[in-house]
């Protein structure tokens, strides 16, 4: 019997260990390079996990002089508004893996997505953007699918909920009209990481 208590106890603190060593978006976050972020210091970074944490709002005054804001963060999601015009994503995966999201909005969102491990080293991952054929329906309109191939803006956006990727082509630049065509013939694709 004692020998079962042992063996239990044994078991127990191991998983604790386990629990205990994985990685939060909080901690990633807070030991990023300055490179990834190069408009917020890492105080910056530490002051928006203080305030977002204790249920304040998370804005800090950034080294442009404008604001960024964490409006979002759980153990493996973050949501970062770093300036009027570029947000940014990161979502932890398979414990080890990070995906980041960052887009760029100007007249309409463009996502760029690269993956890092939990120490911030790049990670080659295969996950290819998809091209603006991807995003038509088999009938699509000549004229409104003619335009949207040749600029080809896409927002990627992360679920905070599960490892889904989300692509959308942006129709900003269209007309009234074009963009009701477009709602017809267009559709998001979703990954799973």
């Amino acid at each position: 019997m004692i020998r079962i208590l042992f063996l239990f106890f044994m078991f127990f603190s191991a998983c604790c260990r386990i629990i205990a060593q994985q990685e939060k978006m909080r901690d990633v976050f807070a030991q990023a390079p300055d490179s990834i972020f190069p408009l917020m210091t890492k105080n910056n970074r530490l002051d928006c996990i203080d305030f977002i944490e204790n249920s304040m709002r998370a804005r800090v005054k950034n080294k442009f002089d404008t604001y960024s804001e964490l409006t979002a963060l759980t153990n493996d999601y973050l949501r970062l508004q770093l300036s009027e015009r570029s947000t940014i994503e990161m979502k932890i995966f398979s414990d080890s893996l990070l995906c980041m999201v960052h887009t760029y909005q100007g007249p309409a969102a463009d996502s760029n997505v690269r993956f890092y491990n939990l120490k911030w080293e790049p990670v080659s991952y295969t996950l290819e953007r998809p091209k603006a054929e991807d995003f038509f329906q088999p009938d699509a309109d000549e004229e409104v699918s003619g335009l949207l191939r040749q600029l080809p803006l896409i927002k990627a956006t992360l679920s905070p909920d599960d490892t889904t990727l989300t692509w959308e082509l942006q129709t900003t630049e269209l007309t009234k009209v074009q963009k009701k065509t477009a709602e017809r013939i267009l559709h998001s694709i979703a990954v799973k990481l």
